[in-house]
């Protein structure tokens, strides 16, 4: 079959529609492992914590992990999918990531979670980038857009899944089972791309064919080290941690090096062709990457934890799951609609809307978010979100790197990935730090207002006081002990919301920053018009 595949292909015309069908369909179950993936682990961390007997803190390490590996291995999985051939990188990076989240899922220790979380992320960055990358490289101009579009749909479906099936299983059996999807995606997979991906040549670029060695090790020691600072430097005090003062430093350093060692005339193979930053389009790929990367990683990252341990109304991982599951599946319904509407309206003004309603969302959610938010209420903005999010990832996309040509389309592909994830890393660090000042902001000016002096605040305490003597059977000193309790509780318990209510304050202001930027875009040229044929013409 693989055979067959490969001696009907013509890169001229692409795959057959038949085989495009199942290649597609291939790539979504392969990408769709690691949006199930990302998605269930971010719902079920809380429940991690439990069965590991860890803190929150020493938890959040499982994403931490992840995230920087798969930082690192996306601006390299171009070079390894060239070095090694695409179509067995993808394999391979198919069944090592399904082989790794089961590894994460069976861990007995934090320790051993983390190794697997590593090299799960990554093996998770090879399929992020090359369900895109294959789709430019083996179909045609015309194809890859309405192609992008069946395969996004399928990703969105695989999140959706991701939250809906992971809250299941957390609740009614175990978190550990949230690996046993990924085990038939990955069959499916490995099946379907086996039989139908078209075994390509080599491919010309001699920078493909060759390991740059220096830039490698100086990228990584960059990336990793950065992704530490940003992931764990609220945890540890920023730069009054010597650590973090360290890999700051070291990250700073290896990059400026890695810059350098990039732009060499010694280097006879550089990792990246810098000769790309020259380029409008890659110029704007790389800037609203950074930007998308925010909008995608942050707009929903506090919805969970805030659902599950911040509301009064403690969600499940079920509930939370369901309710978090609607933007994806508004996504999935919505996807298929822009393709056209980009092409009718042009990039820029399709990002234009998209980076509207995301605001809108944004500040909706600022605005409802209370200590006991009707589910009802996220509905809106879930959907104001959802559209946005089909419409920015195609418009980002067609109106940057995909107008580059063939021979530099994928070193274009694998420098907008690399600043999205960035991006995605920014996004997760800045609203972190986020919580924990604005908590100690709305800390101090809460309790200025609950001074025991205060007359309010003083009949309050006595009312329930009284009501605790009466009803509870407690001693006045005892009474007014646990009055002052309880409304030191309650004023905790409203910090946090209103410290979690501006993260969504935030990324309103970042898709305000962002909309600055869409003009770095080339301008859009419609296709002409075809003339309408006479009726002599038409017989």
């Amino acid at each position: 079959m693989a055979t067959a595949a490969a001696s009907i292909y013509d890169p001229s015309v692409g795959p057959s529609p038949a085989q495009s069908r199942r290649l597609l369909l291939g790539l979504a179950l392969a990408t769709g492992m690691e949006f199930y993936t990302f998605e269930s682990m971010n719902l079920v961390l809380p429940d991690i914590t439990g069965t590991l007997g860890v803190s929150f803190d020493e938890a959040s390490w499982i994403l931490t992990i992840y995230s920087c590996f798969l930082f690192l291995g996306v601006p390299i999985c171009i070079w390894l999918a060239g070095h090694f051939g695409y179509k067995r990188f993808l394999l391979w990076s198919s069944v090592l990531f399904a082989a790794t989240s089961v590894g994460s899922a069976l861990s007995p220790t934090l320790g051993i979670m983390l190794f697997w979380r590593a090299l799960e992320g990554l093996t998770g960055a090879g399929l992020t980038v090359w369900w895109r990358a294959s789709i430019y490289v083996l179909m045609p101009k015309a194809r890859r857009s309405p192609s992008l579009m069946r395969v996004s749909v399928g990703l969105y479906l695989a999140s959706a899944a991701g939250l809906l099936l992971s809250g299941f299983l957390t609740d009614r059996l175990n978190w550990r089972l949230i690996c046993v999807p990924n085990l038939f995606l990955a069959t499916g997979a490995v099946l379907l791309i086996s039989r139908n991906f078209p075994e390509l040549p080599p491919p010309h670029s001699v920078r493909l064919q060759h390991t740059d060695r220096w830039g490698l090790l100086l990228l990584a020691i960059s990336i990793i080290s950065l992704q530490i600072v940003l992931s764990r430097g609220h945890i540890d005090d920023w730069f009054g941690a010597p650590h973090i003062r360290i890999l700051a430093l070291l990250s700073g350093v290896s990059l400026l090096a890695f810059v350098r060692w990039q732009l060499s005339s010694d280097n006879l193979y550089p990792l990246f062709d810098m000769s790309l930053l020259k380029e409008r389009n890659v110029l704007a790929a790389m800037l609203l990457g950074i930007f998308t990367g925010m909008i995608l990683s942050g707009s929903l990252f506090v919805l969970p934890e805030f659902m599950r341990m911040v509301d009064s109304q403690t969600h499940s991982a079920t509930q939370t799951g369901r309710l978090l599951s609607f933007y994806a599946l508004v996504a999935a319904s919505v996807r298929p609609t822009i393709t056209g509407l980009v092409a009718r309206f042009g990039p820029r003004k399709m990002m234009a809307t998209a980076l509207t309603l995301m605001i809108c969302a944004m500040l909706l959610l600022y605005r409802w978010l209370t200590t006991s938010t009707p589910d009802g209420y996220f509905l809106l903005p879930l959907a104001l979100y959802a559209c946005c999010l089909a419409a920015l990832l195609p418009s980002v996309g067609s109106g940057t790197v995909a107008k580059l040509d063939q021979a530099r389309l994928l070193d274009g592909v694998s420098l907008y990935m690399t600043f999205r994830q960035l991006g995605a890393s920014l996004g997760v660090a800045f609203l972190t730090i986020m919580i924990e000042r604005r908590e100690t902001l709305h800390s101090s000016r809460l309790y200025e207002h609950l001074d025991r002096a205060n007359n309010t605040t003083g009949g309050l305490l006595d009312s329930t006081s009284a009501y605790l003597r009466s009803n509870a059977g407690v001693d006045s000193a005892a009474s007014h002990t646990i009055s002052i309790g309880l409304l030191a509780r309650t004023g905790v318990h409203q910090v946090d919301v209103l410290s979690y209510a501006d993260c969504f304050l935030f990324m309103a202001a970042a898709g305000c920053v962002a909309m600055c930027l869409i003009p770095i875009m080339s301008p859009f040229i419609p296709a002409p018009k075809q003339p309408h044929a006479l009726p002599s013409e038409r017989s």
